[in-house]
């Protein structure tokens, strides 16, 4: 399960849409509401009414966007059995990007697929705002339903149209790397979070280990002025699967597609991310902490030497300073 929570809000109860898994594994989305975003969530009498596209079998993972558009819009994975499977393979799959809109949580307008460049899509995510009047899309370009194959990492692509969904050229932006937490694969999390200082980003990378793959969550910041340029690469992740985090029906994985910003003097920012696909959870930050984080912490030395490199600066100046 993984919460996907609307970006800014005004009233007395969050509304989220929240990924359900029924007894017999097909996904659907819900609507819950909470008092304060934390607890007491209560979900609406009725799933989301999500119209079908030919050909689909499952829908999940949603990311939500207020568009200054005036629209709220919902882009989730499509998965679909693979017409070119093989006779007798029913696991082979493909991932597209579905985009649904609505004005009040309750009536859902079904746009088409997202069409980019990559034969397969997930983790997609729309820009709050117009970037040189074109709706602005983070992808994720995968040759395959589960293994990103040439895909690089997070990519970022425009439409002119969101009502046509197709794309112009895809680039990556926040590429995978070797021997990192997203040396696998990696894919936006929620929509950004606008600073005076650039937007905020949250994400996810995945790494093998001797337990399989290990998802984890991380940040980095684009500019205000290009999106598509990233400002900060902090190294590391800044959640990671924990304790009874760490087991479930996919064990060893933090996943996140939603945060919300509270109307408060602090920025308080309150983070909803899935434990093991089995459990969500809530982390609460500022949006002033997350902005140091990103802007001070060191990008990923890639080796032994450099990581240990700045531990070591890092020692040496707080022993400066406290004399």
């Amino acid at each position: 399960m993984a919460l996907t929570t609307r970006a800014r809000f005004s009233g007395r109860a969050r509304p989220t849409s929240s990924r359900v898994e029924g007894a017999d594994r097909k996904s659907f989305f819900a609507i819950a509401e909470s008092p304060n975003g934390v607890d007491n969530f209560r979900f609406w009498d009725e799933p989301c009414d999500i119209p079908e596209m030919p050909g689909e079998t499952n829908l999940y993972d949603m990311r939500v966007t207020f568009h200054e558009d005036g629209w709220i819009y919902g882009v989730f994975c499509s998965e679909s059995k693979d017409p070119k499977a093989p006779r007798g393979d029913l696991s082979s799959a493909v991932a597209q990007a579905g985009i649904v809109r609505t004005r009040d949580f309750k009536k859902w307008e079904r746009l088409p697929n997202l069409k980019t460049p990559a034969s397969q899509q997930r983790n997609v995510v729309l820009h709050p705002e117009f970037v040189n009047g074109k709706y602005a899309f983070y992808t994720r370009p995968m040759d395959g339903f589960i293994d990103v194959g040439t895909g690089g990492g997070i990519g970022w692509t425009l439409c002119k149209d969101i009502t046509t969904g197709v794309t112009g050229p895809e680039k990556i932006i926040d590429g995978r790397a070797y021997h990192t937490i997203k040396e696998v694969k990696n894919g936006q999390g929620p929509a950004p979070i606008k600073t005076d200082k650039g937007w905020l980003h949250l994400a996810h990378g995945v790494r093998g280990c001797a337990a399989g793959l290990r998802y984890v969550m991380y940040m980095f910041m684009t500019s205000l002025e290009d999106p598509s340029k990233v400002i900060a690469r902090p190294g590391g992740h800044i959640i990671s699967p924990r304790f009874t985090e760490r087991v479930g029906d996919v064990s060893n994985v933090a996943f996140t597609n939603g945060w919300i910003e509270l109307p408060d003097k602090k920025r308080t920012v309150i983070i909803y991310y899935g434990a093991s696909d089995t459990r969500c959870y809530a982390a609460r930050t500022t949006v002033d902490k997350l902005v140091d984080w990103c802007l001070n912490t060191p990008e990923d030395g890639l080796t032994t030497r450099k990581c240990v490199d700045q531990r070591l600066a890092l020692i040496r100046a707080n022993k400066a300073f406290l004399g």
